[in-house]
């Protein structure tokens, strides 16, 4: 009895052990479980976290290089320039071969006879085998001539549209060349579509409303484009995105004013540059000596809510003096202003303010109109110096431009192809509102005399006093007075007055 009740003890003890480890270990089971799954919340929090920030860098890298792409128009437009051939120009407007209805369809090939095979008498007999003999000749004679008839009518068909398509070549070549010959010998209407075409090509990576005109003078060569620019929007508003961790939100950090005007500004810069560089680059024919591009915007007048186009700049270069500039290097403002001596409205905002064209364009004609009268008084004396050029090139006269800096006191040099009245001259340019005195003129001799040139010209804006007129006489000065250089400039038409505002 003891022994049966030890034993019974025993057990009950032994149990009573085994569920106490048991339920160890269920709580090391589940506290594992809890830790594994707390890990596996802060592992998918932290994958979470990163996915949030990966989106938003690639938010940012697309913003990057949009603004990117932006910024190299003019180095990725040179990369990428193909110029259309004057001949695929002018084979886009003449119609494509086509082959005439009634030749397009082809004749229909007989079907070969179905013979029917010989029965048993006309197998065993002769009377029937030469009479089932005769059918198939027959057949066979029939299919022939009708198969002979659809290769002749089927030769005549290729050879009839053979011969079409070579004359349609014959024509296609003579257009082309009658086109071409005019285009060469700067036929208007050739150049204006050419030249118009050819920047409606020109890929940006924006949305462009393309309005694009085009005016052109066959006596001066001189290009005028009228472009219709977009609008800052191009710009992207949002500068980059920003991921804000405990709030789980992706914040838009806005673009400052400033730097969107800056990077409008250079889009617009960089699309002047660009649209010059394509078109003298596809003038192999040398008709064009210059060019005038002149870009405006479509805006609203808020002070009276009428549409308006004003012009926010207008430049102009000449081949020669384009050819010399590197745009992989340029700083493009700079370039503008003193190489092509541009009207840009640099305010901030350039739909506020418009500029007079240097040139204007004629939609009535294609082509090139006086501008407004310039007050030679309102503008830069670099522009006044290159308009003094334009003069003298129109007069006969080759100019040679000297640099804007260290240009020892000499604007231009002027040689004039005649055996004896010709010669080399030195010019200089001052936009003055006051009489020039004497100093401005001995300064001026003293270039002269340590030059190598034959004759000094002294152009002014303002009048000389008759101390200054003695003094040019005996030293080889020309003098030009304000009312003179007037009275040149409107005579080559470039329009001008001078009046003080100051």
């Amino acid at each position: 009895m003891a022994i049966k009740k030890g034993r019974s003890t025993f057990v009950n003890q032994f149990s009573k052990e085994s569920i106490k480890e048991q339920k160890i270990k269920d709580k090391e089971v589940e506290k594992l479980k809890k830790r594994y799954q707390k890990e596996l919340e802060k592992q998918q929090k932290e994958d979470y976290i990163n996915s949030r920030y990966k989106e938003v860098s690639k938010l940012n890298l697309s913003i990057n290089n949009e603004i990117d792409e932006l910024k190299n128009l003019i180095l990725n437009g040179i990369n990428e320039y193909k110029p259309i051939p004057i001949d695929t120009f002018i084979k886009k407007d003449i119609q494509e071969f086509t082959i005439p209805k009634e030749l397009n369809t082809k004749y229909e090939k007989p079907n070969k006879p179905i013979i029917r095979k010989a029965n048993i008498f006309e197998i065993l007999f002769k009377s029937y085998r030469l009479k089932y003999n005769s059918y198939v000749d027959e057949l066979e004679r029939r299919y022939d001539r009708e198969y002979k008839l659809y290769e002749k009518n089927e030769v005549n068909r290729k050879n009839e549209i053979k011969n079409l398509k070579k004359s349609y070549e014959l024509k296609l070549n003579e257009i082309i060349a009658i086109k071409k010959d005019l285009y060469i010998n700067g036929d208007v209407g050739m150049i204006t579509s050419y030249k118009r075409e050819l920047l409606n090509n020109s890929k940006y990576p924006f949305k462009l409303n393309k309005k694009i005109n085009i005016g052109y003078c066959k006596y001066t060569k001189n290009l005028l484009i009228d472009y219709l620019l977009p609008k800052k929007d191009i710009v992207q508003s949002i500068n980059k995105y920003k991921y804000m961790p405990k709030l789980d939100e992706i914040r838009e950090i806005q673009r400052k004013n400033k730097d969107i005007n800056s990077i409008y500004n250079e889009v617009i810069y960089s699309i002047v540059l660009r649209s010059m560089d394509e078109v003298f680059k596809s003038d192999i024919y040398g008709n064009i000596k210059s060019i005038v591009f002149n870009g405006y915007i479509e805006d609203i007048d808020l002070s009276t809510g009428q549409d308006i186009k004003p012009y926010i700049i207008s430049s102009m270069i000449e081949k020669q003096d384009f050819r010399k500039i590197d745009l992989k290097r340029i700083d493009k403002l700079t370039c503008l202003k003193d190489a092509m001596q541009s009207r840009i409205n640099l305010d901030s905002n350039l739909e506020f303010k418009s500029i007079v064209p240097i040139y204007n364009y004629d939609y009535v004609n294609n082509s090139i109109i006086s501008s407004e009268n310039i007050n030679l008084l309102e503008i830069n004396p670099y522009e006044l110096e290159r308009l003094v050029t334009i003069l003298f090139r129109s007069m006969g006269y080759n100019v040679e431009e000297t640099k804007k800096s260290h240009d020892g006191g000499i604007d231009c040099f002027l040689n004039y192809n005649d055996p004896i009245i010709g010669g080399k001259v030195i010019g200089q340019v001052k936009r003055y509102k006051n009489n020039i005195d004497i100093p401005k003129l001995r300064e001026f001799e003293s270039v002269l005399r340590n030059s190598d040139a034959m004759k000094g010209l002294f152009i002014s804006t303002s009048n000389f006093s008759p101390q200054c007129e003695k003094f040019a006489l005996e030293n080889n000065i020309t003098l030009i007075s304000g009312c003179t250089l007037l009275k040149y400039f409107n005579e080559y038409g470039i329009n001008s007055y001078i009046q003080d505002k100051f």
